[in-house]
């Protein structure tokens, strides 16, 4: 994420978002000290909590997260992903990227720029 923040520094049209998935911990005064320590720019980048359910039901049912789509699961199965989604200005997923695979985040930069010269 810090690359893409990088990246899109200076670009209005591009903005980041995370999800904590362990919201019970991450209480907004966590994430603001997280963010100050790892260079967040809250401007370009938001890092969010709220409720566990809405945030998991968010994950695996709207961002389509989970390798394992169709199994059931509830709030009591961690979620976790290092993807990263792509979505564009209508809400519409264009595209899931491994945030640990350096060329799938070369691919999601390009898609982006790609999005943006429609």
């Amino acid at each position: 994420m810090s690359r893409l923040q990088s990246e899109f520094l200076n670009d209005s049209e591009v903005l980041l978002l995370s999800h904590s998935v362990t919201p019970d911990y991450d209480t907004p005064a966590v994430l603001k000290d997280y963010a100050q320590r790892m260079g967040v720019n809250a401007a370009k980048w938001n890092l969010v909590t709220g409720d566990k359910e809405l945030i998991y039901n968010l994950g695996r049912n709207h961002y389509f997260v989970e390798e394992d789509l169709g199994t059931t699961k509830n709030v009591n199965d961690f979620l976790h992903t290092e993807n990263f989604i792509l979505i564009d200005k209508n809400k519409r997923i264009r595209g899931i990227y491994n945030g640990l695979n350096k060329a799938s985040v070369n691919q999601l930069i390009a898609d982006v720029k790609t999005l943006q010269a429609d």
